[in-house]
């Protein structure tokens, strides 16, 4: 009588010899990522709900002391059908911060081994990432900026600031300034996360940095920490929101060389950390 005994061998893949990770791989990827993430839902709906919010509110308010005329119109008689968007520059943290989760939330999970480990290279995966959030960011924000300017327009139409038209002087440029700024605070979030990897640290840093030491740096007595002020990266975009740029600190052309360095800077940083740090 004969035992034969089978010898338990783990079971291997093997992908095929052609087989090889590719770009539209890394980005159908991170777009199920994006879309399969509960905070991607909230913070874009917290976003839209801000922004739009208060736009809609000032235009309901306007159009409601126009109707009825005395101190409050008269105060409000210099409004123009752009103020009631500004809304929209201050829903961008909501953005930034989205950008930030984008990528930290994986380190806090531990998924990034998983991510690295089927894109070696690592650079793919941060610029599949950076694809993906910009191209969403700006084409939800187009829709819903236009969308909201629209229902502004239609509330305030019997009041001085209606009737404006996206062909109107300098409609259409606050307009996509709004969206274009948005999108380069979300992908400066993402940046950050990308080199800080910690969510907390990262936002904390972004509030602290971006947002809070601008509007300190004006303030101090120091004139030469006043004249650096408007480039730094939270204010260099300032300008394509402005209605009026006469007044502005940078050009038009500055902004756009100036947001041009931030992400040059920035991504090249995060691209550099990736591919030298263990994950």
């Amino acid at each position: 009588m004969t035992t034969t005994m089978l010898a338990e061998t783990p079971a291997t893949y093997s992908p095929p010899k052609q087989f090889r990770l590719s770009g539209l791989g890394l980005l159908r990827s991170e777009w199920t990522k994006f879309w399969s993430l509960r905070s991607s839902w909230i913070v874009m709906v917290c976003a839209a709900a801000f922004g739009a919010g208060i736009g809609i509110a000032l235009a309901f308010d306007y159009a409601a002391d126009a109707d009825t005329g005395g101190e409050a119109a008269e105060a409000q008689m210099g409004l123009s059908a752009l103020d009631v968007m500004f809304g929209f520059g201050m829903s961008a943290v909501f953005i930034a911060v989205l950008g930030v989760l984008f990528i930290s939330g994986e380190y806090t999970t531990g998924s990034i081994r998983s991510t690295m480990s089927a894109a070696p290279k690592r650079t793919g995966v941060l610029w599949a990432k950076t694809a993906v959030f910009g191209t969403i960011v700006l084409a939800v924000y187009a829709a819903l900026l236009l969308a909201t300017f629209f229902v502004t327009q239609l509330i305030m139409a019997d009041t001085p600031a209606g009737g404006v038209g996206l062909g109107d002087t300098g409609v259409f440029r606050v307009l996509s300034g709004y969206v274009v700024t948005t999108v380069y605070l979300g992908l400066l979030g993402l940046a950050l996360g990308a080199i800080l990897r910690n969510s907390a640290g990262s936002i904390s840093f972004y509030i602290g940095a971006i947002m809070v030491l601008p509007m300190l740096m004006v303030q101090l007595p120091w004139q030469w920490v006043r004249d650096i002020a408007p480039y730094t990266p939270g204010n260099v975009p300032n300008t394509l929101t402005m209605p009026d740029t006469a007044g502005a600190q940078l050009s038009l052309g500055q902004s756009w060389a100036w947001m041009g360095v931030w992400m040059v800077v920035s991504f090249g940083l995060a691209a550099v950390l990736l591919k030298r740090r263990d994950v």
